[in-house]
């Protein structure tokens, strides 16, 4: 069963995020677990710990709060079309924005051909 703000397979929204911890707190936690799929102990749970030592004690009594159950965190934060058009506004070549992102050269041309 997924935490009481994720849906029911799991998975925490970039805005159930944010909302949720604010946009430094969001920030840190994808960071740290993006895109894994993890297990969010309740804050009392030993394996509470282990969570702790990875975000910090703070960020992560607020994670456990909101999310608790086996979630999916988002990758990113901003979407990726997004991050795109920021980069190229940046003067980054197509390629430098695929190597940066991580993401295919086609997809970057792709969506900077719909900017």
């Amino acid at each position: 069963m997924a935490g009481k703000r994720g849906d029911s397979r799991g998975w925490v929204s970039r805005e159930a995020l944010i909302r949720t911890l604010g946009q430094a707190d969001a920030a840190r936690v994808v960071e740290v677990l993006g895109g894994e799929r993890i297990y969010v102990p309740a804050a009392a749970d030993p394996a509470f710990s282990r969570l702790a030592a990875r975000l910090g004690e703070e960020i992560a009594r607020k994670v456990c709060a909101a999310f608790g159950g086996r979630v999916t965190f988002p990758q990113r934060l901003v979407p990726l079309d997004e991050e795109i058009g920021r980069l190229r506004r940046e003067m980054l070549t197509p390629v430098e924005i695929a190597r940066h992102l991580h993401c295919a050269e086609r997809y970057v041309y792709l969506v900077l051909s719909r900017q």
